[in-house]
């Protein structure tokens, strides 16, 4: 079986790359759109506590580092763009409340004329749920009652919703999504860890994706793997979850990551299950001469290799 295999750019530290200068998310997002990337992803940071380990290893955060919020961003970018995907990869929603949530999430589905995706997760770091009130031990069972009670908040009028960790009775959420609950036009990503306790996910939710943090192409074969078993032995559900995730990282033989040899791993990566791939700006551009050069490049694989076989 062949699929349609999307080229994404994960958009984070384009600021830096001019100057700290926040409107380039808008001007840069209608070249992507022009040079033919098919979605800008916004990652997710709230606040950073001092000491904080990314814990798969790969990066180091400074506290300081710039984390402009990613609605507020990809609503930017929607009304410079017409056809480009708009992508939170992933949106650490439980430091939201989700009355908020299904008003900012709805509210960019309408501005993008429905090119807004919604990927969201737990996050890492301990320090932003402090900072935030919020619980971090209870995160994964606050998410998943987020987003059901974000589905009654987009699809009912009024809606009500009542769950261990928040309740409400009639009451009215607008701008919502068209559809039914059952066909709910807005496309969700999990990005949460593949084990078979977050299998309930994804049969709460039909259409959802898979969001994997590692690159590594039998971890996503795994990871996959077990969700899907999960589903089907918990829920009795068979189906291929889609996967969106980085292509594996190759150096050029300085060891600086290289994009045209890390093109060269998106056939197995696609074998693997993935279905869309975000290419990081932060690990290929350095400087802002090199960035038009990267984006003319994914552009070209975009419009060329987007039906790679399974």
């Amino acid at each position: 079986m062949d699929r349609r295999i999307k080229i994404n750019v994960n958009i984070l530290t384009l600021d830096r790359l001019f100057g700290g200068n926040l409107g380039v998310y808008a001007d840069k997002a209608r070249a992507m759109e022009d040079a033919g990337i098919d979605g800008i992803v916004m990652p997710d940071h709230v606040v950073f506590g001092k000491g904080a380990v990314y814990p798969w290893g790969g990066w180091e955060v400074d506290p300081s580092d710039s984390w402009p919020e990613p609605m507020a961003v990809l609503a930017a970018a929607a009304g410079a763009t017409r056809s480009v995907d708009l992508i939170t990869n992933v949106l650490i929603a439980p430091l939201r409340s989700p009355v908020l949530l299904a008003k900012q999430a709805a509210t960019l589905y309408g501005l993008s004329n429905g090119r807004f995706q919604l990927g969201v997760g737990t996050g890492w770091q301990k320090q932003e749920y402090e900072a935030s009130g919020q619980s971090f031990a209870g995160r994964s069972a606050f998410l998943f009652d987020q987003m059901r009670a974000c589905r009654a908040l987009w699809h009912e009028q009024p809606a009500s919703f009542h769950s261990p960790n928040f309740s409400f009775e009639n009451i009215w959420c607008s701008p919502g999504l068209p559809g039914a609950q059952a066909n709910s036009p807005l496309k969700l990503w999990f990005g949460l860890a593949p084990v078979a306790a977050n299998a309930k996910f994804f049969a709460e939710f039909p259409g959802a994706g898979w969001s994997c943090i590692h690159p590594d192409t039998q971890f996503i074969v795994d990871g996959r793997a077990t969700l899907q078993d999960a589903l089907y032995q918990q829920f009795g559900v068979r189906r291929e979850i889609p996967v969106r995730a980085a292509p594996p990282l190759t150096t050029d033989p300085a060891g600086n990551p290289c994009v045209d040899r890390t093109i060269e791993n998106l056939p197995g990566a696609v074998v693997a299950g993935v279905t869309e791939f975000d290419f990081p700006l932060m690990f290929y551009v350095r400087e802002a001469g090199a960035f038009d050069g990267f984006i003319r490049k994914l552009g070209k694989i975009a419009r060329t290799v987007s039906d790679l076989p399974n």
